[in-house]
This record gives C-alpha cells, structure tokens and sequence, in this order.
C-alpha cells in the first residue's frame, strides 16, 4: 500500500515525527517515513518542504551542524483533524517503526551510507556500527549515480 495523496504524506510525516517526540534531523525523518515504503522519497521531499513552508514543522536548532526538525503547535493542530484519515494498518506500522527507530538509538547504533565515484560508475557504502565497533558493512557497484542516490 502506498500514500499518493499529498495531504496523506504530510499526515502520515506529522504522525510520525509527533509519535518520535524529540528533534530529528531531515535524513532521520526521511529514513523512519520511509522504511516501510508507504512513501517514496520524492513524494517526502516535496511534502517535507511544504510541510516547513507552511509551519507545520519547524525547525529547532541544529546538532554537530544539522538542523533538527520537530512538529509545530500548527502542525499538532492539523494532525488532530486529519490523523483518522490514516488507515489503522498505516497507524499501526507507523507506531512500530517509531519503536524500532526508538529502540535503534538508545542502543547507540547508526547507519551511514555514503556515495563515492568509482571508475565509469558509482560505490554504494552501507555500514551499521554500534557504541564500540562496526557491526555491518557493504558496499555495492552502481553504474548510474541517480540509482546510487535511489538505493543510498
């Protein structure tokens, strides 16, 4: 199942940022509204913005550099008219990728993916580390730097 209408995206990026509840950066947002696919990048990006331009989201200071995002009183507001538009089965796997997200940082584990050039064509990088080590790392050759972008 996938949210096409705009006003379904933005719904479904202010449930998720108000069930999180702390300041998130934009490729944290980006990485909990996407992983279970409801949303596809370009529809998030776009909405995202809008979703900042009409103040909706606002943002609330910035760590090592990086702006940090979180919902405005506007966008709770709107979020309680419109947050029963979502299906339940939306809700609910909304509600656990909040939990695994949740779950993911208090253990101190981040993910990195990082695009470099490699000949005619691209090296995607995936690394997982926890506190102390690297728990995971990948890379895979890309010849289009669109799909690197795509699959990053």
């Amino acid at each position: 199942m996938k949210l096409e209408n705009k006003l379904d995206v933005k719904v479904f990026i202010l449930y998720l940022m108000n069930k999180v509840d702390e300041p998130l950066e934009y490729t944290t947002v980006n990485d909990i509204v996407l992983q279970d696919e409801f949303v596809n990048y370009f529809d998030f990006a776009l909405c995202f913005s809008e979703l900042v331009d009409a103040g909706q989201v606002e943002e609330c200071g910035e760590e090592n550099g990086i702006k940090l995002y979180t919902v405005s009183e506007s966008g709770k507001e709107s979020l309680e008219s419109y947050e029963s538009s979502l299906l339940s089965v939306i809700r609910e796997h909304a509600s656990k990728s909040v939990r695994r997200f949740m779950a993911y940082k208090r253990e101190g584990r981040r993910a990195t993916a990082t695009v470099t050039e490699c000949g005619e064509g691209y090296m995607l990088k995936c690394e997982i580390f926890d506190r102390v080590k690297k728990l995971f790392s990948t890379e895979i050759y890309i010849c289009e730097y669109e799909e690197a972008l795509r699959a990053k």
